[in-house]
This record gives C-alpha cells, sequence and structure tokens, in this order.
C-alpha cells in the first residue's frame, strides 16, 4: 500500500479517482475496486482551501471521515480478492518460486502443509514439521525476514519491547514444596 492523494485542490475536481491520481502521476498504478470504481477525486478530497471541518478549523487535510471509510472499503476489497487470485493461481498449478526449494526434489509448500494434516498424531504431524525445518525459514515472511526471524515469535518480541528479568527478590523458589500436600488436597471428598 502507497500514499494517495490529499490535495484541496481536488475538492471540486469531477474526474474518475483513479484517472486522477494515474493523469496527475501521483502513483504509477492504480486497481479499481466496486468502491473506487464509482469515485470522483472530490470525493475523498472534500475540503477546498478556506473549508472548515466538523470541529470548526480549517485542518490540513482535505480527508474528512467517510474518505478514510471510502478509501478503507476499496483497500478491504482489493486485499480480499487479492488473496482470492492468488489461491486461484496455485490452485491452478502456479507457484510462487519462494514456494518450491530445488533441494528438497522439487518440494511443494502444498506437499508438506498436506502430510501434516494427513498425519495420524500430533506427534508425527509435529515430526513432520521439524524434518522440514530448513525449508520453512527459506520462505520469505513479514517484512522480508527469512530464517529463525520467520520461525520464532520471541525474536520478533525483542525487537519491539524490553522486557526486565525479575529481581531475586520477586523469584520464588519452588524447589522445597512438599506435593504431598497437594496430593492429599486432591484425595479429599467435597
Amino acid at each position: 500500500m502507497s500514499a494517495i492523494v490529499d490535495d484541496k485542490k481536488y475538492a471540486t475536481d469531477t474526474r474518475k479517482f483513479s484517472d486522477a491520481v494515474l493523469q496527475d502521476g501521483l502513483i504509477h498504478h492504480f486497481d479499481d475496486s466496486p468502491v473506487s470504481d464509482n469515485l470522483q477525486i472530490k470525493d475523498i478530497c472534500i475540503y477546498k482551501p478556506g473549508d472548515l471541518n466538523k470541529i470548526g478549523k480549517e485542518g490540513k487535510t482535505s480527508w474528512d471521515s467517510f474518505s478514510y471509510c471510502l478509501l478503507m472499503g476499496h483497500n478491504v476489497w482489493l486485499h480480499l480478492e487479492s488473496v482470492q487470485r492468488a489461491n486461484r493461481e496455485y490452485d491452478a498449478g502456479k507457484c510462487p518460486d519462494m514456494l518450491v526449494d530445488e533441494r528438497f526434489n522439487s518440494l511443494y509448500f502444498k506437499d508438506v502443509v498436506e502430510a501434516i494434516f494427513a498425519a495420524p498424531d500430533r506427534e508425527t504431524a509435529i515430526a513432520v514439521i521439524d524434518m522440514y525445518d530448513k525449508f520453512w525459514q527459506s520462505i520469505i515472511g513479514t517484512r522480508g525476514a527469512t530464517g529463525k526471524k520467520t520461525v520464532n515469535a520471541s525474536t520478533m518480541f525483542n525487537n519491539l519491547f524490553e522486557a526486565e528479568e525479575p529481581e531475586d527478590e520477586y523469584h520464588i523458589d519452588d524447589s522445597g514444596l512438599d506435593e504431598t500436600k497437594l496430593d492429599e488436597l486432591e484425595n479429599i471428598n467435597v
């Protein structure tokens, strides 16, 4: 997703939204959705210079709340359509190169997933997952991450948060617990 037009000069422009952003060179490519197909650029860039927004001030943006709603609807539709299109292509046998590893005799991602779901029990499924650890790590993930960053959630957690280790005064030493008392509690009939 990229930034899109936000300019008060478009508040009276009646061109189709996609035509305007392409003709004015604001973006190089635009896929219309059922939402954007019926929009004029003035439907998004509502405010003209000098217009007051709903709180009675001249804002920096040409958008109002409904502008955001329209573009969110457009983006959601395109996202769903893209996922469906990718699934249709995949089902038709077209597979992105990142999901095929020639080191595994042309092993396809879908074949590994099918093997996991066909496993008779959880233990076998986990063994299949572990067997293809290097394959998983070679698949490009979120923001281009590969390797252990795609497998280990704590890596991303540590990048986003600072966690302090508990101090000794808060640490509970459970090595001296008498577990027979727990067993006694379980045997009490209430």
